[in-house]
């Protein structure tokens, strides 16, 4: 019989076999993992590096649960949610200490995204992404970088860094000419499809905010003109510049806007429809100097199936001898609304005619109301139609008429006006004024000492509007006993000039707009505000007014405007202007 001692040691000896033979295959099992699709890496590196200095500037190890053997991919932020799971992601900013902000460089060469095959070992698993610094002034702020780059062989010629606003339109003002820094001159390249001077919303890493602008080898040449149109988006305040090659200098320059609309980056979004309120769209005389030929045109973004209440407005350009329209433009304008129209002073027409603006032509229609347009009606019989006539000069030798025209001394008015044909282009001539002529009961008498007569046109041009011979008379009382005009105030009363306007007070109210507030002045009949963004009024904007209270649009962004106010009054329908108020600053913002 077996003692209990015994019994004890027998089974503590077959316990400790079991427990050898289960480690061993534990082991075994570990050793058959460690092989087999099962087993799962625990980390994974990732180094943050700046390309600057190549140093790491920051390292963490992330757990992503993944087969030895297999590849794995790190995420970029903008696309986490697609990603099956986002410990993967990387971010495109990171903040950095001592005002640095690093941006992850998306195409540097040296960057490690993707592990072919995930290592059993981790630190083998490295993931490695380099970084640029940058030193940003506030944390809405990023950076944009423009690239000049040579069409023919893909060289940079250079490559400039700015700060702007994230998540905003950012607009580059293209150069026509470059040079490299050997001196070799570059000329935009406009008809190249890859140029983009649009960031249409800029992102937070600078990396993605990039224009790049192709040029070709080439300089101005001798009588070369270039004319820059900006064409300003007044909804998303930026801008698209367009070059306009092919010119000669000294030559006039008008853009025949004849389509409403002109392309946009997002044609199936929006569109784009000239506004009204541009007054510049003609240059007279085109210059070598590039920063001359310059025409702004203000554009208006509807989005699609918008009901804009805008109205056509057609503007004819008329030859005065044909009666025939050889250019015609359109632009918009709301219903009930006054377009009063500066005609340009000369046009060159596509068959080359030279025109010029026929300012005595009572056909000359400028200033209308825009009337409203039926649907479906046709624009051009709705009265909504601007008409300004042009004639052509004539050369030497070609037939020649001179306007003659008799003005009443006292009112100023005109009472008789005839045409003297059978003349000669480039001729002179002197006129011999009758001593009196009568219209109804009143006689005239020639003024022999008033100062305004013009007798003489030295070098006749042929238009009877140019070639005027101004005459003035004293007007006799009527024969009848009925007062008149005449003997009643021969001489216009004199009229004080408006007082100054006080208390002009100057507000911005938003980035592009300022509100302008003053006191009434007694008699007034209306005021003419006047601002500029120098001191001189150069090139001062000016707006006519009837209130005392107005809002300025179309500021530009951080830029400082000084601003003046005066009053004036209807005088024989001319303005006869007041002094002007104190200057007020209208702050940057």
């Amino acid at each position: 019989m077996i003692s209990t001692k015994k019994y004890l040691f027998i089974l503590l000896g077959f316990l400790i076999a079991i427990m050898y033979l289960n480690s061993a295959s534990v082991l075994a099992e570990d050793r058959q993992n460690r092989t087999s699709d099962s087993y799962y890496v625990e980390e994974v590196s990732y180094r943050y590096i700046d390309e600057d200095t190549e140093e790491v500037f920051k390292e963490e190890k992330r757990d992503i649960f993944r087969k030895a053997g297999l590849s794995y991919t790190a995420t970029l932020a903008e696309d986490w949610e697609h990603a099956s799971h986002n410990n993967g992601l990387i971010e495109e900013r990171i903040e950095g200490e001592q005002g640095k902000t690093y941006m992850l460089d998306l195409e540097h060469p040296n960057n490690i995204l993707k592990i072919e095959s995930l290592s059993e070992n981790s630190e083998e698993n490295v993931i490695q992404v380099y970084y640029k610094a940058y030193h940003l002034t506030g944390y809405y702020t990023t950076y944009a970088t423009v690239t000049y780059i040579d069409k023919d062989t893909d060289e940079i010629i250079e490559t400039k860094e700015m700060e702007v606003q994230c998540h905003s339109h950012f607009s580059y003002d293209i150069p026509f000419l470059v040079e490299d820094s050997r001196g070799v001159s570059y000329r935009y390249d406009s008809k190249n499809s890859k140029n983009e001077e649009i960031v249409s919303c800029t992102k937070e890493n600078a990396f993605r905010n990039q224009i790049k602008l192709y040029y070709k080898k080439g300089k101005l040449g001798e009588n070369e003109a270039v004319v820059s149109v900006y064409n300003e988006f007044l909804n998303e305040n930026y801008y698209r510049k367009i070059f306009i090659e092919g010119l000669t200098v000294g030559a006039d320059f008008y853009i025949n806007y004849d389509s409403e609309s002109i392309p946009s980056n997002n044609s199936s979004a929006y569109y784009y429809v000239w506004d009204l309120e541009t007054e510049v769209v003609y240059i007279e005389s085109l210059s070598r100097n590039l920063a001359e030929n310059i025409i702004r045109m203000s554009n208006v973004k509807f989005p699609p199936g918008s009901e804009a209440t805008e109205e056509v407005v057609k503007i004819e350009f008329i030859d005065a001898d044909t009666g025939k329209a050889f250019r015609t433009a359109r632009k918009r304008l709301d219903p009930g609304n006054q377009i009063n129209y500066t005609a340009p002073n000369k046009l060159t027409a596509d068959n080359g005619n030279v025109y010029y603006f026929d300012r005595d032509n009572k056909n000359n229609h400028l200033s209308i109301k825009v009337s409203k347009i039926e649907k479906g009606s046709d624009v051009y019989k709705t009265g909504n139609v601007i008409k300004a006539y042009y004639f052509t000069k004539k050369n030497p030798g070609d037939p020649a008429a001179v306007r003659i025209s008799y003005m009443d001394s006292a009112t100023g008015k005109l009472v008789r006006q005839e045409d003297k044909d059978g003349l000669i282009v480039g001729e002179s001539y002197l006129h011999q004024p009758e001593e009196n002529f009568k219209i109804g009961d009143v006689t005239y008498t020639y003024d022999q000492e008033n100062a305004k007569n013009k007798l003489q046109i030295e070098n006749l041009s042929g238009h009877p509007g140019k070639d005027e011979i101004v005459i003035y008379y004293k007007a006799s009382a009527p024969d009848s006993n009925q007062n008149s005009d005449h003997d009643s105030k021969p001489n216009p009363p004199k009229v004080k000039k408006p007082a100054a306007p006080k208390k002009l007070q100057a507000v911005r109210t938003g980035t592009t707009k300022a509100k302008i507030t003053f006191r009434k002045v007694k008699k007034a009949d209306g005021y003419q505000i006047s601002y500029a963004d120098n001191k001189k009024f150069r090139k001062a904007k000016k707006r006519s007014t009837g209130k005392t209270s107005v809002v300025l649009k179309k500021l530009k962004k951080n830029r400082k405007y000084y601003v003046r106010v005066r009053a004036y009054q209807k005088i024989n329908g001319a303005k006869k202007y007041g002094t002007y108020s104190k200057v007020k600053v209208i702050a940057k913002r």
